[in-house]
């Protein structure tokens, strides 16, 4: 009889004590902000060289360096939103891949380079437009496949009922000869 009163008090203190557990800190997220100018940073240069190799474009600056930042943020997705890019996202870790991208895009490196850190190091999935190869083939082939098969099965339809009625109407001339011919 003692766990029939005990398991009402737990299913309490359980339905209490679970939104307690689930509330996020109060802390702002940390978020990675580019090098300043001349200022170096041992986890960002080392790191990326290895990932990436050397810099095959030249360094961008001003105008232009934001151009290139929002043209890399545009093509990649949000980790935590991902149905916005990471230049329409306001999450922190979009803010902090496009202070990396800003950051790579000023030391030298390419808008290839870049977008290909990413999908290095967030797989494929970061690409908000996947590259027509291998499975991802049927993304790109799976609409013209489909509007094709539809007009197909349209012309077949089409044909049947042109068959059916050209039948009932043999049929009913057939049946008028026979009568005045009677």
């Amino acid at each position: 009889m003692r766990r029939v009163t005990a398991l009402p008090g737990l299913l309490v203190a359980l339905a209490f004590a679970a939104p307690a557990s689930a509330q996020e800190p109060d802390t702002p997220p940390r978020v990675a902000l580019p090098p300043a100018e001349g200022e170096y940073r041992p986890g960002l240069g080392v790191e990326t060289s290895h990932e990436l190799g050397d810099p095959l474009g030249r360094p961008l600056s001003g105008e232009e360096l934001d151009l290139a930042v929002a043209e890399v943020a545009a093509d990649i997705r949000c980790p935590k939103c991902q149905a916005l890019s990471i230049a329409d996202s306001g999450a922190a870790s979009a803010q902090a891949m496009r202070a990396e991208a800003r950051s790579l895009l000023s030391q030298g490196y390419t808008r290839e380079q870049v977008v290909g850190y990413f999908e290095q190091r967030y797989g494929e999935f970061v690409l908000l437009e996947p590259r027509a190869r291998g499975l991802n083939l049927i993304v790109w082939a799976a609409p013209a496949g489909i509007v094709l098969i539809g007009g197909l099965l349209v012309v077949v339809r089409l044909r049947q009922r042109r068959r059916s009625a050209d039948e009932g109407l043999d049929t009913y001339l057939r049946q008028v000869e026979q009568e005045t011919a009677t």
